[in-house]
């Protein structure tokens, strides 16, 4: 297990305990990468919104503070974009879509936008 890793298993803070939850319960196949964190982190905000799910406008600042408290400063056009990339990319392009390009292995959680909120559950 990474550093990374390792370190959200052993953290028990809401975020950190969904990116297990999608690991260990619904099968994602997921990369801990601290040079390429900025989708593990939206993703985590994301699926700790639960049910209710998460705004649009709060993705991108909750996936900042989240990479800060994993002690990551994201970088680049894709890991710190001022946009939600990250869930967009999960909607469109995961393992339950067989057209997917450059496809994200959710296992059985499913991403999805209503409205402007966010879920991954």
């Amino acid at each position: 297990m990474n550093d990374l890793k390792q370190q959200i298993y052993n953290c028990n803070c809401a975020r950190c305990r969904a990116i297990v939850r999608l690991v260990e319960e619904k099968r994602a196949v997921l990369q801990f990468s601290r040079s390429r964190a900025g989708r593990l982190c939206e993703l985590a905000v994301v699926a700790a919104s639960g049910s209710a799910g998460i705004v649009s406008s709060a993705v991108v600042p909750a996936r900042r503070e989240y990479a800060h408290h994993l002690g990551i400063v994201l970088s680049g056009p894709i890991s710190d974009s001022d946009q939600p990339l990250h869930i967009e990319h999960a909607i469109t392009n995961s393992n339950h879509n067989a057209n997917a390009k450059n496809r994200i292995n959710l296992g059985q959680a499913r991403a999805s936008l209503t409205g402007n909120v966010y879920r991954l559950l």
